[in-house]
């Protein structure tokens, strides 16, 4: 069994990671700049749409914001107490809060941006590492004409699913950190289609 100071941590950690997760940089951002992003679009309050349809240097504050949002929810959880492969479970919350925002009626993103800063935070080095990988790829597959954040995570996460027997310690973070992503991907992917579908029942 699980002493009590650590479950109360982990609730605790819980709770704050899914309200930072939740927090609605791109609908604020958005709103200050008169447009409605739920409206707008692909629909969803994330950094690619407020680049498409508010600008550029709204999207880069909610890319960052939200990459920044990450990395705080997982730095606070750490601080609250939780450790080990328990940072895991602050790390769903947060993009739980992301996918399902409470301040915006359950609306939300895809969670690729704060999933970045968590990244970083839980695996330091590698985390870096895989993010400059994955920004590489992602710039390259924009230029060749194939879709940037597909290419770009595969080859973020490979880098750390192929490191993670040589990091030096548990290998429960670095899978644990993947099987996240692809939750992500996963979330990214069945919201797209469905809005596709969407859009051609409406036509």
């Amino acid at each position: 069994m699980f002493p009590e100071a650590t479950i109360i941590s982990i609730l605790i950690a819980f709770s704050v990671s899914y309200l930072i997760g939740a927090l609605p940089l791109a609908a604020v951002v958005s709103r200050l700049r008169g447009v409605d992003i739920f409206a707008s679009g692909t629909g969803l309050p994330g950094a690619a749409n407020v680049l498409r349809n508010v600008g550029y240097m709204e999207g880069g504050i909610v890319f960052w914001g939200d990459v920044l949002k990450g990395g705080l929810s997982i730095t606070v959880a750490y601080r609250i107490g939780v450790s080990d492969g328990f940072i895991l479970i602050p790390a769903f919350a947060t993009v739980l809060g992301h996918w399902r925002s409470i301040f915006t009626k359950f609306r939300g993103g895809d969670g690729l941006s704060p999933l970045v800063g968590m990244t970083i935070v839980i695996l330091p080095i590698y985390g870096l590492i895989a993010t400059f990988t994955g920004f590489t790829v992602a710039a390259i597959a924009s230029k060749a004409g194939r879709h940037a954040s597909i290419w770009g995570g595969i080859a973020a996460y490979g880098f750390i699913l192929v490191r993670a027997p040589f990091m030096g310690f548990s290998s429960i973070l670095p899978l644990g950190v993947v099987v996240l992503a692809l939750l992500v991907f996963a979330h990214g992917f069945r919201g797209h289609r469905k809005r596709r579908a969407e859009a051609k029942v409406d036509r």
